[in-house]
């Protein structure tokens, strides 16, 4: 499992994730921009199914906060296997939204992969102006493909 941790969270297995902390994570309005894979998962046990399905395609890491609540997903996932770039996914719950943590979730992994040949690549759809805007202040730089913008930042500072 990839280690991670930020001021106000820690890394940890998805498994430990509650029934209530699922329900917040696969929300209607936190997967709004996700892929459709995440839609219309409304038990705790749909969503453990989609994510032990996910987990072995992916490294899959929950994000609890000081008091061990779960507030967030990481995804990262080859291109292919013998490449170095990691598309990266995340989501936090709504209750948290606004309060910088996303910004340190990115940073966290950047830190991981700075000054390694891993590239960072994230799918943001049109109208997540949202996570579009973080990542631009990540660093991370993007390009129009197929209906949605595919943002960048390489390790190496590439």
């Amino acid at each position: 499992m990839l280690p991670l941790a930020t001021a106000r969270l820690r890394g940890g297995d998805w498994r430990e994730l509650c029934a209530d902390d699922l329900a917040a994570l696969f929300a209607i309005d936190v997967v709004e921009f996700l892929p459709t894979g995440f839609h219309g998962l409304d038990t705790a046990e749909q969503q453990q199914d989609f994510l032990g399905a996910l987990s072995q395609q992916a490294d899959v890491l929950a994000l609890f906060d000081v008091s061990g609540q779960g507030v967030g997903l990481v995804i990262l996932s080859h291109a292919n296997p013998n490449s170095p770039e990691r598309h990266l996914g995340y989501l936090l719950a709504q209750r948290v939204w606004g309060q910088g943590l996303a910004t340190e979730v990115i940073a966290a992994l950047q830190a991981q992969f700075r000054e390694t040949n891993v590239t960072l690549c994230g799918g943001v759809m049109q109208g997540n102006t949202a996570s579009a805007r973080l990542l631009e202040r990540a660093g991370f730089h993007g390009a129009e493909f197929d209906g949605e913008a595919i943002y960048r930042w390489a390790g190496s500072g590439q």
